[in-house]
């Protein structure tokens, strides 16, 4: 797998490619937690395969009170989301721009842990 991450409005993007493995979900998730702001988008565009249980990792490992979004799966990608998935926690827009569109939109609402933390961690510093 090939992860590039970028931020865009103050929103994590990582757009994947190639095979991904649970390995690379976990690496995924370290990097998420990582993250200053509470709002991600995951891009599945150019992903070939996944593994059925990324899903499930990705699903149980989010960080607590974080927005995460799904974006672009193909069909193929698709299909084995809806084999794997055990909730319907996780949204899934069709394209990068529908998501980041939605989550520029709705920030303020959905995304403050951002806005808590950033605030916890410089008052500490």
């Amino acid at each position: 797998m090939k992860a590039y991450h970028t931020d865009k409005e103050g929103i994590g993007i990582w757009r994947l490619s190639g095979v991904v493995s649970p390995a690379d979900a976990l690496t995924l998730l370290r990097s998420l937690r990582g993250g200053e702001n509470g709002c991600f988008i995951i891009d599945f565009a150019k992903v070939d395969h996944i593994n059925y249980t990324v899903f499930e990792i990705l699903e149980n490992g989010a960080p607590k009170g974080a927005k995460v979004l799904y974006s672009g799966l193909s069909d193929y990608v698709l299909n084995i989301f809806a084999f794997a998935r055990r909730s319907e926690l996780i949204p899934i827009y069709p394209d990068l721009q529908k998501a980041l569109n939605y989550l520029v939109v709705e920030r303020g609402k959905i995304c403050s842990w951002n806005k808590r933390n950033s605030y916890r961690l410089k008052s500490h510093a």
